[in-house]
């Protein structure tokens, strides 16, 4: 039967919908999806080099060369752009540690590969093992970090889409320059004024809460200033609320959510954040047991790279204890080797 024939073809896309639809808003839903794409694309690329296998011998050697070097050109290219993107940051924004982020990796990137590369091409089977031995740890943040990103750009803009119109609508603060909204902060809140409209075209009648304290060097309360920038984009002053005592994203969620409290409010929540920080506002959403989902606001393409690595570290730190045992057993191979070179260079 045809069912029969695909079945074990679709498992990966199947375990990935199935906690997609219990629960989106958990990073291992991430990881399905990266794991369905890379099944499908072994599976595409079986199923062509067996078509170019049938058609001569040779030509499916000349294709699966042809595949590895597109790989390596795509991860050197990735490299590059985000070396650029770093580059582009630092240039418009003024130089900080946090910037050089995107850099830093498109660096280490490039001289990983260069290292392999040579290793390679030398017949060098010591230098190919030691490569091999580094990159485990290295494969394993870039596993993370690939699904982190796909995963990211997926669920936003899924919820976007086919989100429920919300009861109440976060907007998340990102900080104030001269105690004025600056772009990617009124970019959120257009993105959450958007979903607020949304909603009550729908039927509802939600509450938009503005979410962010004051800073040392701010004049005023995020959330005033951002009450502010809606009053004035024409939001009806009577359905805007300020939590103006939160320093950072779980305060954000876990002192709105009192808000919510407040008032009762138990239906879905769309909170609003910039793009790149959508998919973690949705992890810590859960975490604070607020129902609804998380949508973000497109951010420059220049600043995008680091904010995404940032984001992805933060998520790291917040399962420290996981990813600190899964490190350490994608290094041990190193560390056995590297105690092995010690013990013959003393002997």
């Amino acid at each position: 039967m045809l069912w029969l024939s695909v079945g074990p073809e679709v498992i990966p896309l199947a375990i990935f919908l199935i906690s997609f639809g219990r629960e989106p808003r958990k990073f291992r839903t991430g990881v399905y999806l990266l794991g369905a794409v890379g099944w499908l694309a072994v599976l595409v690329l079986g199923w062509s080099l067996a078509v170019v296998s049938r058609l001569d011998d040779r030509l499916g050697g000349w294709w699966l060369l042809g595949v590895v070097a597109v790989a390596a050109i795509t991860l050197v290219g990735l490299a590059i752009s985000m070396v650029i993107a770093g580059v582009t940051l630092v240039r418009r924004e003024r130089l900080r540690p946090g910037r050089l982020l995107s850099m830093a990796l498109g660096l280490l990137m490039l001289g990983y590969l260069a290292w392999l590369t040579a290793a390679i091409v030398s017949e060098d089977v010591v230098q190919v093992m030691w490569a091999i031995w580094v990159g485990l740890p290295l494969s394993y943040f870039g596993f993370g970090f690939a699904a982190f990103v796909i995963y990211g750009a997926f669920y936003p803009a899924w919820m976007v889409r086919f989100g429920p119109p919300a009861h109440a609508v976060i907007v998340l603060g990102s900080g104030l320059i001269r105690g004025e909204v600056p772009p990617l902060l009124a970019d959120r809140l257009r993105a959450g004024r958007r979903v607020f409209a949304h909603a009550i075209v729908s039927g509802r009648r939600p509450v938009l809460i503005t979410s962010g304290g004051r800073g040392p060097d701010e004049p005023v309360a995020e959330a005033e200033a951002m009450r502010d920038f809606l009053i004035a984009d024409g939001v009806d002053p009577g359905a805007i609320v300020t939590e103006d005592q939160s320093r950072n994203t779980q305060q954000n969620l876990e002192f709105s959510a009192e808000v919510l409290k407040s008032r009762q409010i138990t239906g879905p929540v769309a909170v609003v954040t910039s793009d790149f920080h959508a998919l973690r506002a949705a992890l810590l959403m859960r975490a604070q047991g607020i129902p609804g989902y998380a949508v973000g606001a497109r951010t420059a393409r220049y600043f995008w790279p680091t904010a995404v690595i940032r984001e992805y570290a933060a998520v790291l730190r917040d399962h420290f204890w996981f990813n600190a045992v899964m490190v350490a057993l994608t290094s041990l191979p190193l560390v056995l080797a590297l105690g092995q070179a010690i013990v013959n260079s003393l002997g």
